[in-house]
């Protein structure tokens, strides 16, 4: 089995996450890693036995990696991928594709010129979830689509387990970015565009401080509307949900991974696999199988840069950013 020579750029919350699953799949071979933090870059050495460079333009110049996994704050996603492209290896970069729609746009066309694999991590993309409300809404047993409420409420920002600068930021962070993202990707990816998007956005007196509160209005080209809204610092328990309402029923994903169907007073409820620890239900091992997939030149049902792009135009849009 001819394996990926794979290269990790930033050891952070998020790569910490997903180097276990990195590692389950028989095709991986983790060459290196590296971060700025020589601590985080120890424990992480120390947990999974991984070499580290002595900076990223090792990895990137490297000519025994054959790809990147990306996972550096997004205002470093655009000078880090374009040097990464440019030398010849591909590249699974972490969301939000970049910081502003013009370094996403840069990225998509050095992607497009250099013909590298260019993936993004949107592990929802490849859960139970995504698949599920697809076949439910082509069954066409909800009727005609009505309306989309995304919301969210987080009694702390940053999440427990991801407490940093950049997170907290107004620059790169907030729940829009971080979380929004991976749900305007699978509403435009089933819907189409969302278009004539007006924005509420609440900020703290500090200004280097990301967003507390978010409520907007956005809509299809069918005129259907979406709604956002979204909340931080109160007290009460996560609550994170995408509900897609028909004239006959509704569809509700809670949490990532809670799929709940209602039609008239009857209710069905299903849980995914987000979160799931197999590595042949995961979404993380199938978003991972389907970059090493593009990468051999298989057919594969990469989530690419042209995608982030258009998920990074909603999200400076709703942050009135453009």
């Amino acid at each position: 089995m001819n394996k990926i020579r794979l290269g990790i750029i930033g050891l952070g919350g998020i790569a910490g996450r997903i180097i276990p699953t990195f590692l389950k799949h028989p095709k991986t071979d983790l060459r290196g890693g590296f971060d700025i933090d020589a601590a985080r870059m120890r424990r992480i050495k120390n947990s999974y036995g991984i070499i580290m460079a002595n900076n990223a333009e090792e990895l990137i110049n490297d000519e025994n990696i054959d790809a990147i996994y990306l996972a550096v704050p997004p205002k470093l996603h655009h000078d880090f991928s374009i040097k990464i492209m440019r030398a010849g290896k591909h590249i699974l970069c972490e969301k939000p594709l970049a910081g502003t729609i013009k370094e996403a746009k840069e990225m998509h066309e050095v992607a497009i010129e250099t013909q590298i694999v260019h993936a993004m991590n949107f592990p929802l993309h490849y859960g139970f979830a995504y698949d599920r409300i697809k076949e439910l809404l082509e069954a066409k047993s909800f009727g005609a689509l009505k309306r989309i409420d995304l919301s969210v409420l987080y009694p702390v920002w940053p999440r427990v387990w991801q407490q940093n600068a950049w997170i907290a930021s107004r620059e790169e962070g907030g729940f829009v970015r971080e979380v929004f993202t991976h749900f305007i990707h699978l509403i435009q990816t089933t819907f189409g565009p969302i278009n004539n998007i007006h924005s509420f956005v609440e900020y703290p007196e500090d200004e280097s401080k990301c967003e507390t509160g978010l409520i907007a209005l956005g809509e299809l080209e069918n005129g259907v509307k979406v709604v956002f809204n979204g909340i931080t610092d109160v007290n009460q328990e996560t609550d994170l949900r995408l509900t897609i309402y028909g004239t006959e029923g509704s569809i509700e994903l809670k949490d990532w991974n809670k799929l709940t169907v209602k039609m008239g007073q009857e209710s069905f409820v299903s849980s995914g696999d987000f979160k799931n620890s197999s590595k042949t239900s995961n979404s993380t091992f199938k978003m991972i199988d389907a970059f090493y997939q593009a990468i051999e030149g298989k057919e594969s049902n990469v989530v690419t840069f042209e995608d982030g792009l258009l998920a990074t135009k909603v999200v400076e849009r709703l942050l009135g950013n453009v």
